[in-house]
């Protein structure tokens, strides 16, 4: 008996495939190749409502050029280019080729890589690749993990279990908790505390020191009075490398204090974990091996597209007694030795294979290239150091620490706190405005700092030049624009 099998509309032929496939090859590759011609930040023109557009999905199909045209003229221009080599605002991701093909390769195939079962091969290089992250951060044999969306997520499933460990279903006990960071801390560890049910009061963020850095006796200060009000400390949340300025806390310090006083000690390296492949990198993170948890991101500097986090527990048991469900439908799919289930570890059932744009991107430059890349953006936060010391209208808010650098342009003469923060608030969006370069700004000890995180392969010691250079042009210019005012109007540079 012969089957004739119907080709459903939505499943398209070989060369159809094909050659669609290498439009959008053709158009990346494009787009990846004119970085430095292009701006680094657009939005969409002042006042306009250009995407409020098309409210109605369409009825019939479109042709794929004129949709592909629409995304490129109308959508993807309007947005910050993070691995432009003068996007260094916040803390960039900027994937290698090779990188974002491993992406496209996970998605097309599909692979549902939540149960070992049903992606044997895709899983055991999961597993690979956290092992290759273990060594790295030169954590135990035996500490397992699972890659996630980011670092919120990484930190939020840390959170959880330990609050599992601690008090288990308790209710009333869970309202007792408390959990310790620094004001440096990033936020998603305050959310993740807040999801985690932690009474929002007692979340607490403790003042760092000069150098941005938690203070060890006041975390044992801060344990001791919660203990003695009947409160739970359950955790310590420390960084190793802080969004703000970069700051590593004193990890060996607090891994000593977490150990005496027996509570779960987290480490944030989200973005700073990965320069441990570096000398300067691994002197700076030295103790984050003695964490409970660690949350490191593959999309920050790892050089792979967003997204990809990831957790590293020393004792994934306790994930394990936190996630493990097992419904009927899925009895079928039971891990046994060796497997893992990554779904058993966090809290994603459904969740596609991130592990393999990292092993593509490693593996294809191999490790050595890819250190060597860090080694070199980790010298462009103190190259911009020195041309700032070197300028007189400038000063430094907080040294380069793990590519961070910190800084604001301070002419000579003006020291009024509110005009040096518009000031420089006005350079910023300068600089936005010229397309060249996109920084970003926090605030360090109520200033107003300018704020460059230089992460991104394509950055060069040429661009940190630039930069500087042109930060000190507006700078020039706006402290004419502050002298004008003081001279007399006939003067030829009032105004």
């Amino acid at each position: 008996m012969l089957h004739h099998h119907h080709r459903s509309p939505l499943d398209l032929d070989h060369d159809t495939m094909r050659r669609l496939g290498h439009r959008v090859a053709d158009v990346v590759a494009e787009h990846l190749a004119t970085l430095r011609e292009q701006r680094a930040f657009s939005r969409f023109p002042q006042g306009g409502d250009a995407w409020r557009r098309d409210v109605s999905p369409p009825r019939d199909g479109q042709e794929f050029e004129t949709l592909l045209d629409h995304l490129r003229g109308n959508v993807f221009r309007h947005a910050a280019r993070e691995p432009h080599p003068g996007f260094v605002a916040y803390v960039p991701s900027c994937p290698t080729f090779p990188a974002v093909l491993g992406d496209w390769l996970a998605t097309g195939y599909n692979f549902f890589a939540g149960a070992w079962q049903v992606a044997e091969g895709p899983n055991a290089l999961e597993a690979l690749v956290l092992d290759w992250f273990r060594q790295w951060t030169g954590m135990p044999e035996g500490t397992r993990g699972l890659l996630t969306s980011g670092g919120s997520t990484a930190t939020l499933i840390a959170m959880v279990a330990a609050r599992h460990a601690v008090v288990g279903e308790e209710a009333d006990r869970i309202s007792r908790l408390t959990v310790y960071l620094s004001d440096q801390t990033h936020s998603s560890a305050v959310r993740a505390a807040w999801i985690a049910g932690v009474p929002r009061a007692q979340v607490r963020m403790l003042p760092t020191d000069a150098d941005f850095r938690l203070v060890p006796n006041a975390v044992e200060k801060a344990i001791a009075a919660d203990r003695a009000r009947g409160l739970i400390p359950f955790m310590v949340v420390a960084n190793a490398g802080t969004a703000n300025t970069g700051a590593v806390d004193p990890l060996g310090a607090i891994a000593d204090l977490c150990q005496r006083e027996r509570i779960w000690f987290h480490i944030d390296a989200a973005y700073g974990g990965f320069a441990v492949l570096t000398p300067v990198g691994r002197r700076a993170l030295a103790g984050v091996e003695r964490a409970d948890s660690v949350t490191i991101d593959p999309h920050k500097w790892l050089y792979v597209p967003f997204e990809c986090g990831c957790l590293l527990a020393r004792e994934p048991g306790r994930l394990y007694s936190m996630y493990h469900i097992m419904p009927d439908y899925l009895r079928d799919a039971a891990a046994v030795g060796e497997a893992v289930n990554f779904a058993d570890y966090g809290e994603q059932l459904s969740r596609y294979s991130r592990a393999i744009k990292v092993w593509l991107s490693v593996s294809y430059f191999g490790v050595d290239a890819i250190a060597e890349a860090i080694a070199e953006s980790l010298s462009l936060a103190p190259h911009a150091e020195t041309l700032v010391r070197a300028d007189p209208d400038m000063e430094v808010l907080a040294p380069a620490t793990l590519g961070i650098l910190c800084f604001r342009v301070r002419p000579r003469g003006l020291s009024d706190p509110q005009e040096l923060d518009a000031l420089n608030e006005r350079i910023v969006e300068a600089l936005r405005e010229e397309g060249r370069f996109f920084i970003s700004t926090t605030r360090l000890g109520g200033r107003l700092s300018l704020r460059i995180c230089p992460l991104g392969f394509r950055t060069t010691r040429g661009d940190m030049e630039e930069l500087i250079g042109a930060v000190a042009v507006l700078a020039r210019q706006a402290q004419g624009h502050a002298a004008g005012r003081r001279l007399p109007a006939d003067s030829p540079v009032a105004g």
